[in-house]
């Protein structure tokens, strides 16, 4: 059914909601993400046609300036760069990865795993344990690691190299996983505007990856947040196709999240612009304003 379009409501200035006062459960169901890269485009769709290996910078300085890294050493430039990373599996791989630190790490910047306990964290079912999974998660640690943070001072000479993983490696005849992350990135898994992604509306979504990433952006937000722009929303998603097709893919991933039960809101549109007004979202999958999730 068609939604009926409403008038653009004016905004106020909404802070970002923080976590750190509040404990949030990590486990294969859930995962504590940093806000930062679910609003940006770091996991995004991945179709067919998309060509994955096209490597390409996105400027996080504004999200990231705040790690610690920045504020000791006085970086504020901060750029990621490497192959697109996809929804389906990489996303999972990740939350696997900070599970792992988040429980084994912080001591040391290296831990052995595995490959059953590294998938598990990843909340694959052990009926899922075989070759063609272990080629999988292979393949998405690969990808992980080659995204590559540039931190930089403006106008200056001084810089530092470095990525979201360090070094991946997975001996598939002793069946292990190891991960080595840089120390002096913890707060990038512990940054303190992070929010609870759950896993459980992710299944929900099967071979929907626009509505997925949707998803994360959507959960990322504030309390109240403002209209969202479709300008903003194909930012967001990186679509390689025309404007007008990736509206339509946007509008259907809105309207696939409203019919799981997670969003309720409606569609507007201002200076030639379509927008998404949010309601409300749910942590349940079901109307219930008790159940929010922000």
């Amino acid at each position: 059914m068609e939604k009926l379009e409403k008038p653009l409501p004016s905004t106020n200035t909404a802070s970002l909601y923080s976590d750190s006062k509040h404990l949030l459960t990590i486990n294969s169901s859930t995962s504590v993400q940093p806000n930062v890269l679910l609003r940006t485009g770091v996991f995004t769709p991945v179709g067919r046609r998309t060509n994955i290996s096209d490597v390409k910078s996105q400027d996080l300085s504004q999200d990231l300036v705040s790690l610690d890294l920045c504020q000791k050493e006085g970086y504020d430039s901060v750029t990621v760069k490497g192959q697109r990373l996809n929804i389906e599996t990489d996303f999972k791989v990740w939350c696997g990865i900070v599970l792992v630190f988040s429980k084994f790490g912080y001591s040391s910047n290296t831990v052995k795993l595995s490959f059953a306990e590294f998938a598990k964290s990843c909340g694959y079912p052990s009926r899922r344990f075989d070759k063609n999974l272990r080629r999988q998660i292979g393949e998405s640690l690969e990808r992980i690691q080659s995204q590559s943070l540039s931190f930089r001072r403006k106008n200056t000479e001084k810089a530092v190299h470095t990525g979201m993983l360090l070094r991946a490696m997975y001996d598939g005849d002793a069946d292990l996983v190891e991960l080595m992350a840089d120390e002096t990135l913890w707060d990038l898994y512990r940054v303190d505007y992070q929010v609870l992604v759950s896993l459980r509306v992710l299944e929900k979504l099967p071979r929907a990856e626009v509505a997925q990433c949707l998803y994360l952006y959507f959960t990322s937000l504030p309390n109240n947040p403002h209209p969202v722009s479709f300008e903003r929303l194909r930012d967001r998603l990186r679509l390689e196709t025309t404007k007008k097709e990736a509206n339509r893919k946007i509008k259907a991933g809105i309207n696939k999240l409203e019919s799981i039960g997670y969003l309720s809101g409606y569609f507007t549109a201002k200076n030639g612009e379509q927008y998404y007004i949010i309601d409300q979202r749910y942590k349940k999958l079901e109307a219930a304003i008790s159940d929010v999730l922000f």
